[in-house]
């Protein structure tokens, strides 16, 4: 149980890290969520830019360094496959992301510059508002 896991043995013995297993002395000790010393170093997950608390439960080692839960997933999960034409979870936040930046981008210049813009961007297809005028018949 954790009482007999913390509690010193008769000769004066120290608890142990579970992340490093070394003696864990109680002026460098930290408690974890599940209530065992860690040292400082070891409590945090080693990933970088990840800095989850880890517990005895969810620490994993993973090329010499503790890792949490979400990022051992990250690492082994299998991959997943897609059909033709669908999007992952990233690439769907990117195109929306995209899609955002277009739509503010139309509303400061305005519309009729944007058409503009689109058009003169084709290349072949050259136009003005007075030869569509001709072509159609429409008097001024």
């Amino acid at each position: 149980s954790l009482l007999q896991e913390l509690q010193m043995s008769k000769y004066g013995s120290v608890p142990s890290c579970p992340g490093c297993k070394k003696s864990v002395y109680p002026v460098e000790q930290v408690f974890a969520a599940d209530r065992k010393p860690w040292h400082k170093k070891c409590i945090n997950c080693q990933t970088e830019g990840c800095r989850n608390m880890l517990t005895t439960k969810d620490m994993h080692k993973h090329e010499g360094h503790n890792i949490c839960n979400k990022c051992y997933a990250d690492i082994y999960s299998p991959k997943n496959f897609l059909a033709e034409g669908e999007e992952t979870a990233s690439d769907k936040r990117m195109r929306l992301a995209k899609e955002a930046e277009e739509r503010d981008r139309r509303r400061q210049m305005g519309e009729e510059e944007w058409m503009k813009e689109e058009m003169a961007e084709k290349g072949a297809f050259q136009f003005s508002f007075v030869k569509i005028a001709d072509t159609v018949g429409i008097a001024p």
